[in-house]
């Protein structure tokens, strides 16, 4: 095996390490919360935020079963909606919009193991 060769990831493993950036990320935001928000911090948060876009868009054209399809486009449009939510937290400092935020947050760290459910049910049919 080649060092330059590219690893073909399979669908579990894609969503599981979704699932595991969405915690990370989760939790840079509620530290950013709780501590202020760091320039840096921003940075990471708004960075995690655009490796979940790709994997997302790109999970979508790996995808088979028509449901998971619905999921990721669900969660395309989620992170574009979170990522709104969060401008406008920075730009008028409400409660109500960060835990609003926070929320879908959660929601889509649910999508991601949900399909995480459904790649590794499909192996036992």
């Amino acid at each position: 095996m080649n060092i330059y060769e590219v690893v073909e990831l399979e669908n579990s493993q894609l969503w599981l390490i979704s699932a595991g950036l969405t915690l990370f990320q989760i939790l840079v935001g509620n530290v950013m919360v709780f501590y202020g928000v760091l320039p840096y911090l921003l940075g990471l948060h708004a960075l995690i935020a655009i490796v979940l876009l790709a994997l997302s868009v790109y999970g979508y054209t790996r995808v088979k079963l028509d449901i998971e399809r619905r999921i990721l486009i669900g969660n395309v449009a989620l992170i574009v909606l979170i990522s709104v939510l969060g401008y406008l937290y920075l730009s008028l400092d409400n409660s109500v919009i960060v835990l609003i935020h926070f929320l879908l947050a959660l929601g889509l760290l649910s999508n991601f193991s949900v399909l995480y459910g459904f790649e590794r049910g499909q192996r036992y049919r």
